[in-house]
């Protein structure tokens, strides 16, 4: 082929309003305000985001969130967190955490490390803006007295 020859199916495409070739990527068509779509991420990966956050803090273990949750009634909870999105231009999360805490730590603390953990880990993988993370300390564990309990039961089993 000459290079005066152009080949049919590499045409260049030209802006029309300016008369000039348009470079890969810059196609005025193709801007971000003419987008249409959006994203919008379900309540269940937002709590199992949330989730893994609130098992990353030493010394706490999700917890059942009472009697309303059990009878069904509200939002549905999953592993300790109960998720509430408020649609709209820039999509808002409020979490209530149910957690229960190792007997020794000071639960303010923990509860403010909780809601830290929680609220960061959501911004940044969602993108959503936190308005509120709400910790209900439901209980305290004592870590030496489950081995305990779970040791008398292991060696009637293997008894029989």
């Amino acid at each position: 082929m000459s290079p005066s020859r152009k080949e049919p199916d590499k045409e260049i495409p030209v802006d029309s309003t300016v008369g000039s070739p348009v470079e890969p990527g810059n196609d005025p068509g193709l801007s971000e305000e003419k987008s249409e779509g959006s994203v919008r991420i379900s309540e269940e990966v937002i709590a199992q985001i949330a989730t893994q956050a609130l098992l990353k803090v030493n010394g706490v273990q999700p917890a059942s969130p009472g009697l309303v949750a059990n009878l069904r009634l509200g939002k549905k909870t999953s592993g300790g967190v109960r998720i509430s999105v408020e649609e709209g231009d820039m999509p808002s999360v409020v979490v209530d955490a149910y957690i229960t805490t190792k007997y020794g730590l000071r639960i303010p603390d923990i509860a403010w490390d909780v809601q830290e953990s929680i609220k960061k880990t959501l911004e940044q993988y969602t993108g959503y803006v936190v308005k509120a993370v709400n910790v209900f300390v439901q209980g305290v564990f004592f870590e030496h007295e489950q081995t305990t309990f779970k040791e008398p039961v292991e060696e009637k089993k293997e008894a029989e």
